[in-house]
C-alpha cells in the first residue's frame, strides 16, 4: 500500500470515527480491511433505508405512493451511494474498537 492509498484509507477512517482517528502513517492493511467491512455494511444499510417509504399522516394516496416509488427508483438508477447518518453511526459504533486496535497494530 503506497502513501496515497494510506491517505485515502485514513480519510475513510476519519469519516466514520472522527477527524484525527487515523493519519496516513498509522494506516496498515488490517485497518484497511476493517474500514472496508464498515463501508460494505454501511452501503447495505443505506440501500435498505432507500427502499423504506417515508411516512405520512394518514392513508397514502396513489400520487404519494408513485412519488415514493419514483424517488426510490431514481436513487437506484443514479447509483447513489451516500450513507444515511443512522447507518454511519451504527456501523461506526460497531467497528470502533476493531479499527482502533488495527491502527495500533494489535
Amino acid at each position: 500500500m503506497d502513501y496515497h492509498d494510506r491517505e485515502y484509507v485514513s480519510a475513510a477512517i476519519n469519516y466514520f470515527w472522527g477527524s484525527g482517528t487515523a493519519s496516513p502513517d498509522s494506516v496498515n492493511e488490517r485497518a484497511a480491511e476493517v474500514v472496508y467491512g464498515a463501508i460494505v455494511e454501511a452501503q447495505a444499510c443505506s440501500a435498505s433505508m432507500d427502499i423504506v417509504p417515508r411516512p405520512i399522516g394518514g392513508k397514502p394516496g396513489l400520487s404519494y405512493i408513485v412519488k415514493q416509488i419514483a424517488r426510490i427508483g431514481k436513487g437506484v438508477v443514479s447509483g447513489d451511494t451516500a450513507f444515511y447518518h443512522v447507518c454511519k453511526v451504527s456501523i461506526g459504533a460497531r467497528y470502533k474498537f476493531e479499527v482502533v486496535m488495527a491502527l495500533n497494530g494489535i
